[in-house]
């Protein structure tokens, strides 16, 4: 049985590792609704140049407008969700004071009260790899977080990919072949290397002699 404690809610404030992590994720969604948004704004202005629809359609302007539908689409989408997301974030404190209110067995009041089987627990849950999504739930963050979060992402590369496509395939209509040839390393090379980066080098890096310890020891197994 948990023990009683005097609840002080106006008092309460959220500890220093869920405060620096609502710190962090603010100037990045930031970056990302602005981001996001601009993209946007460029679809729609390419959309206004874009011709009246001729009655035989070729193949290469239904591609041409698949993907600048598609691609002002998934940027409003992005935006959205990162306003969302946004929100969600923005009331963690009232949103951890609730909890630390309303449940006796969560972490906002645990914490806040100095339990330390709570602590003990939530520090092992960090160092076992549970990261910022992890703490922000523990302190009350909105339910559809992980979910706004992977649509948000998922909207964003999309987006990115269908804009400089469709830039691409603009290019080839209204340039001559040599400009566009000429010009398609350039869209290669300011598009693919970030989105390597963001699929297999986002992650810190790995320290080698820890590497090398969990390989020996997997290997003496």
């Amino acid at each position: 049985m948990a023990p009683k404690v005097t609840l002080t809610p106006l008092d309460y404030e959220l500890p220093k590792t869920p405060k620096e992590v609502m710190d962090a994720w603010m100037p990045r969604l930031q970056a990302v609704a602005v981001v996001t948004a601009l993209l946007a704004g460029t679809e729609a202005q390419l959309l206004g140049s874009l011709p009246e629809r001729p009655n035989n359609i070729s193949a290469a302007d239904t591609t041409l407008r698949f993907f600048a539908y598609s691609g002002l689409l998934l940027n409003l989408g992005a935006t959205l969700s990162t306003i969302l997301l946004l929100i969600a974030v923005a009331s963690l404190p009232t949103t951890a004071r609730q909890v630390y209110v309303s449940c006796s067995h969560g972490y906002p009041r645990k914490v806040f009260h100095n339990h330390q089987t709570h602590l003990a627990e939530l520090n092992k849950r960090l160092l076992d790899g549970h990261g910022e999504t992890y703490i922000l739930r523990a302190f009350g963050i909105a339910r559809g977080w992980s979910f706004m979060l992977r649509h948000c992402i998922a909207c964003f590369m999309g987006g990115c990919v269908c804009t400089f496509t469709h830039i691409s395939i603009n290019l080839w209509l209204s340039e001559s072949t040599v400009v566009a040839a000429i010009l398609m390393p350039a869209v290669f090379f300011s598009f693919m290397p970030p989105c390597v980066a963001f699929l297999f080098y986002m992650g810190s890096p790995s320290c080698r002699e820890c590497s090398e310890e969990r390989r020996v020891a997997y290997t003496e197994v």
